[in-house]
């Protein structure tokens, strides 16, 4: 269920059209075929290195056409997502704690939880 879930927002984060249909489907859902394996990934990847690598992968899966528009925000919202997740779970859910590690202010946060739709757990850890 949870592969689903994260099939579907993959989907709405990187594709803008009204309509995704089979063809869009079947393409996320095929393995790359020159996608590194784990044990390929140099240990001292930079963030920046890791990202170019992920979006020329992205360009790749386009072959001899361009992304749908609104590439610089999916972008932003598939980086925000698990540094704010993680984040959370660095501080067990203190949402001042965490936008406090992030530089951001406490309402800009809460606004972006919502609008990630990120679960907050507090106190777990």
């Amino acid at each position: 269920m949870r592969e689903l879930e994260n099939l579907v927002q993959r989907l709405v984060a990187l594709y803008s059209e009204e309509v995704i249909d089979a063809k869009v489907v079947a393409m996320e859902l095929q393995p790359i075929a020159n996608t590194p394996t784990p044990d390929a990934v140099p240990n001292d990847e930079s963030l920046s290195d890791a990202i170019e690598r992920h979006i020329a992968k992205y360009f790749a899966a386009h072959p001899g056409s361009l992304p749908p528009p609104g590439l610089y925000e999916r972008v932003l919202r598939e980086m925000e997502r698990p540094l704010i997740t993680l984040s959370l779970d660095a501080t067990n859910g203190n949402q001042i704690r965490t936008a406090e590690l992030l530089g951001l202010n406490r309402n800009t946060l809460r606004k972006k939880i919502r609008e990630l739709d990120i679960q907050v757990v507090r106190g777990i850890k």
